[in-house]
This record gives C-alpha cells, structure tokens and sequence, in this order.
C-alpha cells in the first residue's frame, strides 16, 4: 500500500472508522485506561502519556505504511467506541489486526462490523497486503470465533507468561475468494427472486 493511496476514513452501515493520531487523546483516554477494555492488549491498561506516546506510534505507522489503527464512531450520535487496524506486532509476528472496544459497546456487532471493513480495505486494495495475522489468547473465545468467522485460519500457538496465545492467518487470496464466492450467491440469490 502506497501512503498516498489510503483513505484515512473508512464508513460502515452504523459506523465510520477514522485514522487516530495524538489530536486523540482525549477521545481515547477512556478506552486506553480502562481495565476492561484494555486487559488483552500487549500494552496494558495506559496513563495519558502512554497513551500520546502510543497515538503517535499509529500517526508514524499511517504515514509509512497507509494503514493504521482506527477509531471506531457510531455514525448516529458521533460517540466514539474503541479502535481497531492493523498494526505492525513488537514481538515479529507480522502485521495484525487489533481492537478493542469500550465495555458498554460489546455485543452489539460493532467488533465485526469495524473489522471486516479494515480487513476488506487492507486486503483487496491493488497494492493491498498480502496477509495479516490475529493474536487472541486461548481464553478470548468471542475473538476466536470473530476470526475464525472472517475466515482467519489457526496457525500456531505459543505462550506470553502463563497465557497460551494463538495465531490465526488470513490471506489476501483465500479474503478475495471468499468474497468472489459471497457476490456471486447473492447474484444467484437475486436471479431466483421473481
């Protein structure tokens, strides 16, 4: 992907996800020092500092890599709810999806919803990514079936402390495939409407 190819503001039915950078820190604050919505990021729960310092690290990833992490806001009310992107991981697993959202916006499909918009954006560009990885601890059973529901394969585990981590791939061919077979059932689906 290309920098200047990127939009930096994605838009879902309920949703529009735009790019977060040290402007954000008072919109983000809430999500990034809550325990809650904090407790399985490799970061942890953060302080205002922390979180600038990590507001900047995105605001540096968007510039050279036309992708980065999003804020997520509902598009009635203008309420920010979390974040999600795509992020280079510390640890050289690769790059990976990311998210977390506040306590009061789970289960409501917004996770789906602001994902599978960033996986399509960063997947079926022509100068796209090639594959992208998800790294959920054993124990995040709504994650796994998030991934595994996008289409996100098991690849490996391994261990941070005594959390067992997984790693799951998704593949630019294998998200182009799945969604060439996903229009072409709703074409069929539409042909056989009278």
């Amino acid at each position: 992907m290309t920098a200047t190819s990127s939009p930096r503001v994605l838009s879902t039915p309920r949703l529009y996800l735009r790019a977060l950078g040290p402007a954000d820190i008072d919109t983000v604050l809430p999500l990034r020092s809550d325990p809650a919505a904090m407790e399985r990021m490799l970061e942890g729960v953060q302080d205002r500092h922390a979180a600038l310092e990590t507001l900047k690290t995105f605001e540096a990833f968007w510039s050279t890599q036309a992708i980065g992490m999003f804020g997520a806001f509902t598009r009635d009310d203008d309420r920010f709810i979390g974040e999600a992107g795509i992020m280079l991981r510390p640890d050289g697993l690769g790059l990976a999806l990311r998210y977390s959202f506040l306590p009061a916006a789970r289960g409501q499909g917004y996770a789906r919803e602001a994902v599978t918009e960033i996986i399509d954006f960063a997947l079926r560009q022509e100068e796209g990514l090639e594959r992208i990885i998800a790294v959920l601890s054993d124990d995040n059973k709504a994650s796994q079936t998030l991934a595994e529901d996008l289409g996100f394969t098991l690849e490996h585990s391994f261990y941070r402390g005594r959390r067992k981590m997984l790693v799951y791939g998704l593949s630019a061919s294998f998200w182009h495939a799945r969604q060439r077979l996903a229009d072409y059932l709703v074409a069929v689906k539409a042909s056989l409407s009278p």
